[in-house]
């Protein structure tokens, strides 16, 4: 009992350390992750391990692996309320809805940059490490098929003896062509003239030499555009290009972002926009349920009831 509780706690343990964490900067993450697909699809294996292996998988994949576990905020300062979501959830087994209180400890890793309205702008950064290192796990596709294992099948002695003459008539058809073949060769060398078979089996033996194929060489750096995914250790690698727009007023390479528009002149292009939906009308012309739907969304945005009358209450 105590050894399948110390592995379920190393799993759970090991996935807090090698969350966001891409099989190109550690080939253990791979390696750990299909452990884990291994316990988990095991049918041998015990309740509880299985238990700790999806709760590992779940850390790993936490916030559609769009954020990790962060203790200290951004100064340094004890988060209380990460702090103590993650001291409940270590004693999620005297009670299992306490799992649930991890999600107290996730921060978002990505940047936003914000203006002076608070809105998204479109705009470009860079991130001067090679793609591969903080790109999203690639997603495990289970098998479509299935091996099925081909039996012997029984031969019978009228088919074999089928098999053997058609291939006999084969043979002496062969035969025979060949014999044609080499009197049209022998009398066309005495003519000069070469027969069109042979002419055709020249040119299909005419083969290129196969080209060496060269793998495309992974770039240095990668272009991020604002709202982006940036990972702790990505943080350091983030630089914003020369020729941008927008400059951060405090230099933050993750998490909310102000910035400050050095071309305030100019039209601003959004990333982000939380405009309503236009709904079309009714008299628009379509179907009837499209009409009823349109007119159905239109009332819900634009034609609310109205809060009823004052009223004198008599008892």
């Amino acid at each position: 009992m105590l050894l399948i509780l110390f592995v379920r706690g190393a799993l759970i343990a090991m996935a807090m350390v090698m969350v966001q964490t891409s099989e190109a900067c550690d080939s253990r993450v791979g390696t750990f992750r299909r452990q884990l697909e291994k316990i988990v699809l095991d049918k041998h294996e015990d309740t509880m391990s299985k238990m700790g292996a999806i709760l590992a998988s779940g850390i790993l994949d936490a916030g559609g692996r769009n954020v990790t576990i962060k203790l200290l905020s951004k100064t340094k300062h004890d988060k209380i309320t990460a702090v103590v979501g993650l001291a409940v959830f270590s004693q999620f087994w005297y009670w299992y809805p306490l799992v649930y209180f991890i999600s107290l400890s996730f921060s978002p890793t990505a940047f936003i940059g914000l203006n002076y309205d608070l809105n998204v702008p479109k705009f470009e950064f860079l991130s001067h490490a090679k793609p591969s290192l903080f790109e999203y796990p690639r997603p495990i596709t289970p098998p479509t098929t299935t091996s099925a294992v081909k039996l012997p099948t029984a031969v019978l002695s009228t088919s074999a003896k089928a098999k053997a003459r058609a291939k006999k008539e084969a043979d002496q058809k062969a035969s025979v062509a060949e014999k044609i073949f080499v009197e049209e060769a022998s009398a066309g060398s005495s003519s000069g003239k070469v027969p069109k078979s042979s002419e055709k089996n020249g040119d299909s033996m005419q083969v290129d030499s196969p080209s060496e194929k060269r793998t495309e060489a992974e770039p240095s750096f990668e272009i991020l555009t604002n709202p982006a995914r940036v990972v702790p250790a990505q943080e350091k690698y983030i630089k914003f290009l020369e020729e941008s727009r927008y400059v951060p007023v405090k230099l933050a390479p993750s998490g909310f972002a102000l910035l400050r528009d050095l071309k305030p002149t100019e039209p601003e292009v959004l990333a982000l926009t939380d405009a309503p939906s236009t709904v079309a009308s009714p008299a628009a012309g379509g179907s009837t349920a499209g009409q009823q739907q349109g007119s159905a969304s239109a009332m819900a945005v634009d034609d609310e009831p109205q809060p009823p009358q004052a009223f004198e209450y008599t008892t």
